[in-house]
């Protein structure tokens, strides 16, 4: 070969390796996503015979035998308590009044429990103590079975997994717990450690979910727009100690004519996976007096410990998802779903579909006709007669076995006995959730059982021998231990979380490099880590992994979009794709201030912005440079054109004046030193801006006054928290600086000490940078603060709180894009 023709060759190959290195990273191939759904808008319709001029406040909702039932307060001055039923939901029927005595006149908040053939019901009428009523129907007729016992109002009941019981109540310094020795019987109530906020709290119900106690509570008060839920964790007793989560409250709106949002209830969704939290809003106040309010429902969700609402939402969502499979087995059995066979001792009914390997399945019966040797079997994993698994249910032995039939040979993998006191003549649910971990079992909502899982799905049924009996709802799910939040729709503007991608390989995720080791979605091979904060987070590595997620946008326009993440270099770059088809990619670094600082492991940054249709999407996530580990994706409706705004509280309106301000030759100043007063200006949907103002300080100055920026959810009512907003507050005095996140509470993040001289008029301005907030006074840097958990967008204000002879100008905002 000649000499020109190896040099063209060496050539050739260097220009190959060049190409290679600077290669477009292709788009991931998907599968495709189907969002085709019914949908919901909150608040929803007027009930059908709802009380006149007062709606559906503190709604409660019953899940029982398939089917939900609704009670919410009676009106003042009327009798009786009203009932509506359902089975997804969002379609109420009327039922009538279930408890009409006098003692139902204007009765609070009635919340309904079922145990062991009984329903028992707890109301405070007009808040003046509380009742027992009891039923043998959730349909009524109630009637009173004890005498007044005295406690605060919304009351509610909480029945452990061994069968103990107990009842929490609102309370000036927190929820209130009362252990009970029968649904009738109350102890000595305590306040529970970790249940305050920060003013009088009500609305308390309690779930159980993981061997985790969750609790969710309102504050502060009905009238108030910033009336809000918060929840709080407990992993020791119903009865706390709880610790109140970051991330609070979960439900909360002040804008517009959506707000005054809480006394939620909990419920188990259709599917038998998902939790709804059901909640009232703010109409106004009717003629009489009382509140007027609506009915809601938004999705939950859960990773590891941490709770979130999938909400609140105010515009289209996708409905509650029913089961694959669901029958009423008491009524006419439709062969093309179950077949049945019987014979002089007993008989079998299985279903024709198969569950998949995890499912969600639910049994409601009830036994009649007992003999000593008769026997009731719950079916899963159903191939054929000589290869299933199920729950045995021996009456006489008060058992339960979970038991393996194949090839003519049972083998017993768990025993366990049952309640005691279980009347078999009653109603009774049996619930079984098969998934990675574990099977577990479920007694009337109370867990019984957890064993290895090993199943590999089909069919569910029944048989039973020496026996009769009464076969009631019956289905299954193919989502199990919370998979359902995998693919819910995440509302935009809203949080999504790193573990909850879409369900199936190459439709919601890919990897490369399959980790075994994960503590959730083991199979997937995602890499998934613990936080050290109670929940997951998930690791991308490789550019040619990725996850994707389903999406529901509000409205048409641009979102900024901030991750929680623990960097292990100190930059990387994301790519998010929207649709499959428009790609984006951000820079991803550690704050200066946190670079080195080993005890912030976890902080909140800025990507960058993105633009959305309205409606549904899906956005895919993978790393195109360096690995990012992170655990939530932060998207806020913004407004990135610029702006320079003079004399801003010039154009604020009533709404934005909260107590008495003096305006003076140019100067805001409190009416009254014994006030805390705010005047707020510009918009929710400002990100990064500078504002700049003037202070005046007299010679008998004190208390402080300051720049209000970042705000939201701002509320102004005599009976709630002083610091009833989210956000940040830079408060100057004679003496000191000092930086405060405000989140219907207080919490000091940063000062400084300074000394301003009595009469002058001093300069200051504050620069909000993404999660860095830089404050100069005088024309000198005194105090910056990067907040690893920062609220990105936010209106800005003045506050003059208790202060005396502190005096601010109007402000002055620019933009910073």
């Amino acid at each position: 070969m000649r000499l020109y023709q190896l040099l063209l060759l060496w050539l050739l190959a260097g220009a190959v390796v060049i190409m290679a290195g600077c290669t477009k990273l292709e788009k991931p191939e998907v599968l495709p996503v189907n969002f085709e759904t019914a949908t919901y808008m909150n608040p929803l319709p007027a009930l059908e015979e709802e009380w006149v001029d007062y709606g559906n406040g503190d709604p409660f909702v019953l899940r029982h035998n398939g089917q939900y039932y609704l009670y919410v307060s009676t009106k003042d001055h009327r009798t009786g308590i009203k009932a509506w039923t359902s089975d997804n939901l969002l379609d109420w029927r009327y039922v009538g009044l279930v408890a009409d005595d006098h003692e139902t006149t204007g009765a609070y908040a009635p919340e309904v429990v079922y145990w062991n053939g009984k329903f028992y019901m707890y109301t405070s009428p007009a808040g003046n103590g509380h009742y027992v009523y009891e039923s043998h129907s959730p349909e009524g007729p109630f009637q009173k079975v004890t005498d007044n016992l005295g406690m605060s109002i919304d009351g509610s009941v909480f029945i452990d997994d061994d069968g103990s019981w107990y009842f929490t109540h609102a309370g000036t310094t927190g929820i209130v717990g009362v252990p009970m020795s029968s649904p009738t019987e109350f102890g000595l109530g305590q306040v529970i450690e970790g249940t305050f906020l920060g003013h009088w709290t009500e609305g308390s119900m309690i779930i159980k979910r993981n061997g985790l106690y969750y609790m969710t509570l309102t504050g502060n008060h009905v009238f108030s727009k910033g009336y809000r839920i918060h929840y709080a964790v407990s992993d020791q007793s119903p009865l706390g100690p709880y610790r109140m989560p970051q991330h609070n409250p979960i439900a909360i709106s002040t804008e517009g004519d959506f707000y005054g949002l809480g006394h939620s209830s909990t419920v188990l969704g259709p599917d038998l996976d998902s939790y709804y939290l059901v909640y009232h809003n703010l109409l106004g106040r009717s003629a009489e007096g009382p509140p007027v309010r609506a009915m809601n429902i938004d999705r939950l969700v859960f990773n590891g410990s941490k709770m979130d609402l999938l909400g609140p939402t105010n515009v289209d969502q996708p409905a509650p998802r029913m089961p694959e499979l669901a029958s009423h087995l008491n009524k006419q059995v439709d062969e093309q779903l179950w077949r049945s066979e019987r014979g002089e001792q007993g008989g079998k009914i299985v279903s024709v579909k198969e569950t998949a390997p995890f499912f969600t399945a639910e049994y409601n019966f009830a036994l009649e006709d007992l003999s000593e040797k008769g026997w009731l079997q719950f079916i899963f994993n159903y191939k054929g007669p000589d290869q299933y698994d199920a729950v045995m249910l021996l009456p006489h032995e008060h058992k339960l076995k979970v038991i393996r039939f194949m090839n003519g040979a049972e083998t017993e993998l768990a025993a366990q006995d049952f309640l005691p006191g279980m009347d078999l003549s009653a109603l009774h649910t049996l619930r079984l959730v098969q998934h990675e971990h574990a099977l577990q079992l479920y007694w009337d909502g109370l867990e019984q059982l957890k064993l290895a899982a090993s199943g590999s799905g089909g069919a569910i049924g029944y048989r039973y021998e020496q026996l009769t009996p009464t076969l009631q709802y019956t289905a299954f799910s193919n989502t199990a231990a919370g998979s359902s939040d995998y693919d819910a729709l995440k509302p935009i503007p809203g949080t999504i979380e790193a573990v909850h991608y879409l369900q199936g390989e190459n439709r919601g995720f890919y990897t490369s490099n399959k980790n075994e080791h994960a503590p959730i979605r083991m199979a997937d091979g995602i890499t998934i880590q613990e936080t050290g904060q109670g929940d997951y987070a998930l690791l991308l590595q490789d550019s040619r992994d990725w996850v994707r997620y389903g999406i529901n946008a509000a409205e048409s326009g641009e979102y900024a979009v901030s991750i929680m993440s623990n960097l292990a270099h100190s930059e990387a770059e994301l790519e998010l794709i929207v649709d499959d088809e428009h790609s984006s990619r951000y820079k991803l670094e550690r704050s200066a201030q946190n670079k080195h600082d080993e005890a912030v492991a976890w902080e909140k940054s800025r990507l960058g912005t993105i633009k959305l249709e309205q409606g549904y999407h899906t956005i895919t996530v993978r790393a195109i440079k360096g690995s990012v580990l992170w655990s939530n994706m932060r998207f806020d409706a913004v407004d990135s054109s610029s702006f320079h705004i003079e004399n801003l509280l010039e154009s604020s309106t009533s709404e934005d004046v909260h107590g008495d301000w003096s305006f003076n030759e140019g100067w805001y100043s409190s009416s009254n030193e014994q006030q805390d007063v705010k005047l707020y200006g510009g918009s929710t949907r400002w990100s990064d801006y500078s504002i700049e103002t003037k202070v005046r300080l007299g010679d008998d100055a004190s208390g402080n006054a300051g720049i209000l920026l970042r705000v939201t959810n701002e509320s102004d009512f005599p009976h709630q928290v002083a610091d009833a907003l989210s956000g940040y507050y830079v408060a100057i005095t004679p003496t000191k600086l000092e930086l405060y996140k405000l989140n219907y509470d207080s919490v000091m993040l940063h000062a400084a000490k300074i000394k301003l001289p009595a009469g002058g008029d001093i300069s200051l301005k504050v620069e909000a940078v993404a999660e860095t907030i830089t404050v100069y006074v005088a024309g000198e840097k005194v105090l910056s603060y990067t907040d690893p958990y920062a609220f990105m967008v936010g209106k800005v204000g003045l506050r003059s709180q208790f202060a005396r002879s502190i005096a601010l100008t109007d402000l002055s905002i620019k933009s910073l894009n």
